[in-house]
Formats: structure tokens, C-alpha cells, sequence
């Protein structure tokens, strides 16, 4: 360890002094000693992913494809993430008076007013069943599922 130029490579205890072995051998001792590359070969450990298995990169068009049905899924889920919490601020008897309850609530009744008498609601004391709410919840989720197979389809 004199040079600091000198590049100590570390062998398993036992191994001969050759550098390259092309298959495994096993020494006399029992051990087996596997095949070492020279320096200089390069090895792409992506290039082989197992028998019939090979990786091949995405084209434009099938990223935009994921790019737009990601971008549909959080619109959709934006939506319904808004329809839900309606839904379980009316179930609990929400004070319709508190901020943020008249927020949730302006802003949902935009996405539930076309479902809206489609079905009776229940009431027991303050506490609303929106049956309305739950069908434009698996609405929007059906939409959102048909519009991103859509975009699959077309593109």
C-alpha cells in the first residue's frame, strides 16, 4: 500500500490468481468460485430481465396516454373527494353555518344538483342519507374510468 496510484482488488480467500474464469468451477476444498470480469468489460444489468422477459422503453404517444389518465384520475378524484366529504358532513349533521361545512357545500352541490331528487334522501333527527351523493360518487367514478379508457383507446 506504498503507491497510492496501485488499485487493490479484493479475491475471495482461496481463489487462484487468475483474473477471468469462464464458468463456475468448484475448487478442491468444496467452495465454488465464481467468474470474474476483467476490468475493462462493461455490463448492462438491465439488458437481460430473465427468459422471454425483455424491457422496452415506453413510446411519446403511450407516455401522454398515462400522462392524460393520471391527469383525469385526480380531476375525478378531486371531485369525489368533495362529493364524499358532503356526503359524511351530512350524515353527521354538520353545523351548516361553520365555514368550512358552507364551502364543502357550495362547491359539491355543483357536481350532485343534476343527481339531486333522483332518489329520496332519508333524515333521522338532523342526520341526512344523500342517496344522491352516493350515486354521483359511483357516477363520476364510472365517467372517470370510461374517459381514461377512452383516451386509451383513441390514442
Amino acid at each position: 500500500m506504498d503507491d497510492p496510484d496501485r488499485t487493490v482488488v479484493w479475491r475471495r480467500p482461496g481463489a487462484a490468481a487468475e483474473t477471468t474464469r469462464t464458468t463456475t468451477e468448484t475448487v478442491s476444498n468444496g467452495r465454488i468460485v465464481e467468474p470474474v470480469r476483467e476490468q475493462g468489460s462493461v455490463v448492462n444489468v438491465n439488458a437481460n430481465r430473465g427468459p422471454g422477459r425483455v424491457h422496452v422503453a415506453p413510446t411519446a404517444t403511450q407516455l401522454a396516454v398515462w400522462r392524460a389518465q393520471r391527469v383525469i384520475y385526480y380531476i375525478f378524484g378531486v371531485i369525489e373527494a368533495f362529493i364524499a366529504i358532503r356526503f359524511i358532513l351530512k350524515l353527521l349533521n354538520a353545523n351548516p353555518e361553520s365555514p368550512f361545512t358552507q364551502i364543502i357545500y357550495n362547491i359539491s352541490w355543483v357536481f350532485v344538483f343534476p343527481f339531486n331528487n333522483v332518489v329520496p334522501s332519508f333524515t333521522s333527527g338532523g342526520a341526512v342519507f344523500e342517496w344522491f351523493s352516493v350515486i354521483a360518487l359511483i357516477v363520476y367514478a364510472l365517467v372517470s374510468v370510461g374517459l381514461a379508457k377512452l383516451i386509451e383507446l383513441i390514442l
